[in-house]
C-alpha cells in the first residue's frame, strides 16, 4: 500500500502548478483521484488554505441540485450539503466559510475577498458580472482542476455566459430562501440552462482547455495520483470571447462527432463510477489521473 500524502507534500505539489501566496483559488477536485491523504479532506484544505496564504482566498463550488426536483424549493445556505465531493464539502462546513445564496451554483469562500464573492444579489444569474462569477474574473481567480478534466469547470459555462452562445438560455425562478434566523423569504432567481437541442454535439470543455495548454497557460503536475491543472479565470474567458466570434460551438463537439472530446496531453481520463445527484440524475463524470491503475475503484454493481 503507497504512503499516505502529507500537508507539506501536497503544499509543494500545489506550488508546483504555479498557485502562489496572494492567489485568489477556485478548486473543482475528485478526492478519490489523489490517493490516501493524512487526515482525509480536511488536510486538503488546510494545505490549499497554506499556499494561497492569508491575503488569498480559497472558493469551492457547493452546488446543489437537489432543489431541481422539489415542488417548493427551499434554499439553506446554512443547511444544504455541497455535492461537489469531499474537499468542497470539507471547506464549506468551515466556520471561518461563507456561503453564497443560489438556486443551484452557490460557492463556499474562506479568506480575504470572501465577502465579495459571496455576498452577491440573489436575483442575478451567479454567471452575471455582477456575481459571484464576476467578482472572481475582476479579482484575478485562478481555477485548480484537481483529478478532473475541464468536462467538469464551471467556468466554461460562465465563458458561455460572456460569449452568449445560442443554445443555453436563463429561466425564471421563485424560490424560498431560509434565513440564518430560521425566517424563510421568497426570492426571484434565474437559472442558466441549455435550450433544446435535438443535434449531436456533446460539450468538449477539453477544446478550450487544450488551447490554453498550447499556448503556454495551464499549469499541471500531479498531487498524488491527481492530475492538477491550473489557469487564470481571465486567459480562459479571454481566449473564449476570441475564439467563439470565429464559432460558438467552441465549447462543443463537431455535428456527428458525438461524444470524442478532445484529447488532453498529459494524464489519463477515466470514467468515475456512476453517481447520483441530488436531483436522482446518474452521471459519470471525466476524472484525470496519473496512473488509472493506481486509482481504486469500487466494482460494479
Amino acid at each position: 500500500m503507497s504512503l499516505a500524502l502529507d500537508k507539506s507534500t501536497i503544499i509543494r505539489s500545489l506550488n508546483e502548478t504555479g498557485i502562489t501566496s496572494g492567489d485568489n483559488l477556485l478548486v473543482h477536485s475528485a478526492m478519490r483521484t489523489v490517493g490516501r491523504i493524512e487526515g482525509g479532506a480536511q488536510t486538503m484544505v488546510d494545505a490549499l488554505l497554506e499556499v494561497v496564504g492569508e491575503r488569498g482566498t480559497l472558493i469551492v463550488p457547493t452546488f446543489t441540485f437537489i432543489h431541481e426536483v422539489e415542488d417548493d424549493p427551499i434554499i439553506a445556505p446554512r443547511l444544504d450539503r455541497s455535492e461537489m465531493g469531499a474537499i468542497s464539502e470539507a471547506a464549506r462546513t468551515r466556520p471561518e466559510a461563507l456561503r453564497s445564496v443560489a438556486f443551484r451554483h452557490s460557492f463556499a469562500a474562506i479568506g480575504r475577498r470572501a465577502r465579495v464573492i459571496t455576498e452577491v444579489d440573489p436575483a442575478l444569474s451567479v454567471f452575471d458580472l455582477r456575481s459571484s462569477f464576476g467578482m472572481m474574473l475582476g479579482l484575478n481567480t485562478q481555477v485548480l482542476m484537481l483529478g478532473m478534466g475541464y468536462s467538469s469547470s464551471t467556468s466554461h459555462h460562465f465563458a458561455e455566459w460572456m460569449c452568449e452562445v445560442p443554445y443555453r438560455h436563463t429561466i425564471d425562478l421563485k424560490v424560498k430562501i431560509r434565513r440564518s434566523d430560521d425566517s424563510l423569504v421568497t426570492q426571484a432567481m434565474l437559472d442558466y440552462q441549455p435550450q433544446s437541442y435535438t443535434g449531436s454535439r456533446h460539450t468538449d470543455f477539453n477544446r478550450l482547455g487544450s488551447m490554453l495548454e498550447q499556448q503556454g497557460k495551464v499549469g499541471v503536475g500531479l498531487i498524488g495520483n491527481a492530475v492538477a491543472r491550473r489557469y487564470a479565470l481571465r486567459d480562459l474567458i479571454d481566449l473564449a470571447q476570441v475564439e467563439a466570434e470565429k464559432d460558438y460551438n467552441v465549447f462543443r463537439t463537431s455535428e456527428g462527432q458525438g461524444d470524442d472530446f478532445t484529447p488532453l496531453e498529459f494524464g489519463t481520463i477515466v470514467l468515475s463510477p456512476e453517481m447520483l445527484d441530488g436531483a436522482g440524475r446518474a452521471s459519470r463524470y471525466q476524472w484525470c489521473v496519473g496512473d488509472e491503475s493506481k486509482l481504486a475503484l469500487p466494482p460494479a454493481s
